[in-house]
Order: structure tokens, then C-alpha cells, then sequence
């Protein structure tokens, strides 16, 4: 009973990490309206074919659509055929009588509702609604499925939220535990405290790597339209907050350089210690300041809105912030294994 209260935390990790995979690739991505063809409404008869994505559309299930602008319904679509499951084709009528403006597309069935600000300059029409543009839409099933929020451009990807940013704050943890230990060191010269430093210094650059890899990832398939400020070709954009986290990864490269150039312990420990203050110091400017007075496709960074006003909904913090603490304790667990082997090691040395 006393090891299970001492090791409580790592089983949390466990039960953390376990309901983070199952959600991330068990749990569907919300039904979403992609892409309308054609892009643009003329005055008079328009026909449009609506593509979406998990809609699962099928022929005798009642289907609404409305252009709408300022919650205000202007435009029912009519004449709704089901092309494929995932593929619909209305009519719009739209009158001579209103000027352009920028719109939005909401659609209901029986099973789900979907609103795709996305597509607010897809359609090119009104803004005053007409007295006779109200329609009725179908009653929407009394339990809302559980299901991961779809966004454009983000799409599948976005369950990497779980797994890319947990990741980064993980490493960012580690980091501070070793420059908290390095403060220590100089304060004591006690080389117990450089150790535990080394230690987290080399699982802080783990997820690191492991961050850079799935952020590598992200944004070959979020960001390739991206072409003004930004490079977009190959698995790499040229961001503020990317490149700073790569130099981050380099400068504690370098540490681990400098630790091995040295070769007397007291004199290894000493200038280790102040480089990794220093290397503390310049991760936070190079990923926490710098993309933030400058321009960055990293979300809350550059003007950017963070993925909370727009992405994080319920549903996603149900999973997001279990999986930051679970990856977070997970990396104090290897911190605490390294640790023990480090004195292990250390003691062999000695004897």
C-alpha cells in the first residue's frame, strides 16, 4: 500500500496517456461542410454543390440549408439532391435587389448542424433579408454525438493538438526543472544537483525532437497555402516560432557538447551550470517572447487568436488538458528513472 500512494502519479500518467491515444484516434471528427462549387452566386438560379466531409448524407433524411448573414437567414437553398454520402446539390434564387456582402452557410439534418464561417467569401450576395427568407429546418437529434470539432485547413490534423503542444509544454517543464537544479548547483557546488540538471537536459531535448517532428508534420498539411510572408515548400516554414525552436534545440545540443569537452568534474559542473541558465534564458525569448512581436502562423502568436477562441471547445478540453498532464508527468517519470541511474552509475564510479 505505501508503494502504490508513492507511485500514485505515475499510474495517473498511464490512465492520462492511454485516454488520450484512445480519444485522439477512436473519436470521429465532427460532420463539416468543406468546399461549395461554384464559389460565387449570380443573380437568378444558382446551383450549388456542397461537399463535406464524415456527413454520411443520405436520400430520405430531411436536409436544410441557409445562407445567412448576422445570424439572419437571407437564402434557402431548394431542390436539395444527395449526390453521395458526403456530397449534396441545392438551388439558390437570388434577387436582383441586394447588393454584395459577405456571408455565412449553415446546415441542419436530424443528426448534426454545422456552421462554416470558412465559407463567409465563398458567396457573394446580400445583407438586408427579405420579409419571406425565413425557412424551417429539421428537428436535430435529442443527443449531440461525441466527436472531435473539423475545421478547415485543419481537418484531421487537429488531433495532433493532443499529442504536439502537451509535448512542447513537457519540454518546457524539464527545461525548468534543470535550470532550477543548475541555480541550485552554484549555490551548494553540491554535484548531485548537476546531475539531476544533466538529466533533464536530456529529456527536455527528447521531446524536444519529438515536438519538432510532429510540428514538422502540422505544417506540411496546414500551412501549404500559405505564400507571403512564409516559405511553404518541403516540411519545413520558415516561422518565427519554429525556427526559435529549433534554435532552442541546438543551443541545449550544444550543452551536451560542452559538458563532454570538459573533463574534471567541478570545473564541468560550474560552466555547465551557467551555460544552461543562460540557454534557460534564451529558450524563453526565442519561444515564448519572440513570436509574439512578430509575425507567426503559430496560433496566439503574431496577432494570431489562440486555438481557444476558435478551436479548443468543450469537447477538446475534455482530452487536451488531461494529455498536457499526462505528458508532463510521464517526463518527470523518465526524469526520476534517470535520475536513479545517473546515482547508480555515479556510485559504481566512486567504488
Amino acid at each position: 500500500m505505501k508503494t502504490v500512494k508513492q507511485h500514485w502519479w505515475k499510474a495517473l500518467s498511464v490512465i492520462l496517456l492511454v485516454y488520450t491515444f484512445g480519444f485522439s484516434f477512436l473519436v470521429p471528427l465532427s460532420p463539416s461542410i468543406k468546399s461549395a462549387t461554384p464559389s460565387s452566386l449570380e443573380i437568378g438560379e444558382n446551383k450549388v454543390i456542397l461537399t463535406g466531409y464524415n456527413t454520411g448524407f443520405t436520400a430520405d433524411e430531411p436536409i436544410h440549408i441557409a445562407i445567412e448573414y448576422d445570424k439572419q437567414t437571407l437564402l434557402c437553398g431548394t431542390a436539395i439532391s444527395v449526390l453521395n454520402e458526403n456530397q449534396i446539390e441545392a438551388s439558390f434564387t437570388v434577387p436582383d435587389s441586394l447588393p454584395s456582402k459577405v456571408l455565412h452557410l449553415r446546415l441542419h439534418t436530424t443528426r448534426f448542424s454545422c456552421f462554416s464561417p470558412e465559407l463567409i467569401k465563398a458567396f457573394s450576395i446580400v445583407e438586408a433579408p427579405a420579409d419571406d427568407a425565413q425557412c424551417s429546418s429539421p428537428p436535430l437529434a435529442s443527443s449531440v454525438p461525441l466527436d472531435i470539432p473539423n475545421r478547415l485547413q485543419l481537418n484531421e490534423t487537429i488531433r495532433n493538438l493532443m499529442f504536439h503542444v502537451p509535448m512542447w509544454f513537457t519540454m518546457m517543464v524539464i527545461l525548468s526543472i534543470s535550470f532550477w537544479y543548475s541555480i541550485k548547483y552554484l549555490n551548494t557546488f553540491d554535484l548531485r544537483y548537476d546531475r539531476i540538471a544533466r538529466e533533464a537536459v536530456n529529456i527536455g531535448l527528447l521531446f524536444a525532437a519529438l515536438g519538432l517532428v510532429t510540428g514538422s508534420i502540422w505544417a506540411k498539411f496546414t500551412w501549404s497555402e500559405h505564400t507571403d510572408l512564409f516559405t511553404t515548400s518541403g516540411w519545413w516554414v520558415n516561422d518565427v516560432k519554429l525556427n526559435g525552436a529549433a534554435i532552442t534545440t541546438l543551443i541545449y545540443l550544444a550543452y551536451r557538447i560542452l559538458r563532454n569537452s570538459l573533463q574534471e568534474a567541478n570545473q564541468k559542473a560550474k560552466v555547465s551550470a551557467v551555460y544552461n541558465i543562460f540557454a534557460f534564458v534564451l529558450m524563453l525569448v526565442f519561444i515564448m517572447i519572440l513570436p509574439r512581436i512578430t509575425d507567426s502562423l503559430h496560433p496566439g502568436n503574431g496577432g494570431n487568436p489562440a486555438f481557444g477562441k476558435y478551436d479548443l471547445d468543450s469537447t477538446l478540453r475534455k482530452v487536451f488538458y488531461p494529455a498536457v498532464v499526462g505528458w508532463i508527468l510521464l517526463g518527470i517519470w523518465m526524469l526520476s528513472l534517470k535520475k536513479r541511474i545517473s546515482t547508480l552509475e555515479n556510485n559504481l564510479e566512486d567504488e
